[in-house]
Order: C-alpha cells, then sequence, then structure tokens
C-alpha cells in the first residue's frame, strides 16, 4: 500500500510538471504573432492606445505611439498565477521585467506593475497598468 501511494504521488507530480510544460508550449506557440493594444488602464482610469507589439520566436519588438521601436527577449513563467511573461532589454547588464498576461484566443491582456513590483492579478488596481491587446488579422 505505501508503495502505490509513493507511486501516485510521483504520477500526480510528473503530471503536474507534464501540465506547466504544455501551457507553456501552448502560450508560446499563441502569443506568436501581431498584438495590436487598444486601451490601457490604472486605478479606473483607461485610454485607449495604439501600441503594437510582435511576438516572433522568444523576441518581442514593442513600438510606442511615436512609432519608436524597442526589441526584447523574453520567455514565459506559466508556473504561477498570474502567469508572467519575463522581458529583457537587451542593453547589457539590464534588468528582466516581469509582467502578468493573460492569453484567451485572439485577446492579450498584458499586466506591468509599477517598478519593482511583480504584477499580483490582472487588473489595473495598486497602481498596475493593464493593457488589453487584440490580435492583429
Amino acid at each position: 500500500m505505501k508503495f502505490f501511494l509513493i507511486l501516485l504521488g510521483l504520477v500526480c507530480a510528473r503530471s503536474c510538471g507534464v501540465t506547466s510544460d504544455a501551457a507553456k508550449l501552448t502560450d508560446q506557440v499563441n502569443i506568436q504573432g501581431t498584438w495590436l493594444a487598444q486601451t490601457e488602464s490604472q486605478n479606473s482610469i483607461k485610454k485607449n492606445v495604439t501600441y503594437v507589439y510582435v511576438f516572433s520566436g522568444d523576441k518581442v519588438t514593442f513600438t510606442d505611439e511615436t512609432g519608436k521601436e524597442m526589441k526584447y527577449s523574453f520567455k514565459l513563467d506559466t508556473t504561477g498565477n498570474p502567469r508572467l511573461l519575463i522581458i529583457q532589454p537587451a542593453e547589457a547588464n539590464s534588468t528582466p521585467v516581469s509582467v502578468a498576461y493573460e492569453l484567451n484566443g485572439d485577446s492579450l491582456k498584458i499586466v506591468v506593475a509599477p517598478a519593482g513590483l511583480r504584477p499580483a492579478a490582472i487588473s489595473d488596481k495598486n497602481d498596475q497598468e493593464l493593457i488589453i491587446c487584440k490580435r492583429k488579422v
């Protein structure tokens, strides 16, 4: 009986890891492409925006409203809630930034926390910025 419980625990632990890996792979595939930011809100104050995010492989290019492009590498952390998009600026000795994301079909929500903090939830509360994007088709 004890052996069976240990075996069951190992199978459960392994399958949880597979599920996490599957979620990461699925999100990595589904986030690829061009995303058009439509709104940005902070503490319930919403404004329309026209940012563009282009995900290609493990790179993301961000274009702001003035047309300035910034290039980053990224990786996904799908183990927590919320899931995190860890962005590494191209500059040498730069610190990675963790932003939360929620990917649902052709909708992408990105949450940026105040400097030095990680987003706690997919929301615009507590000075977090919530950016709503739609996939460019």
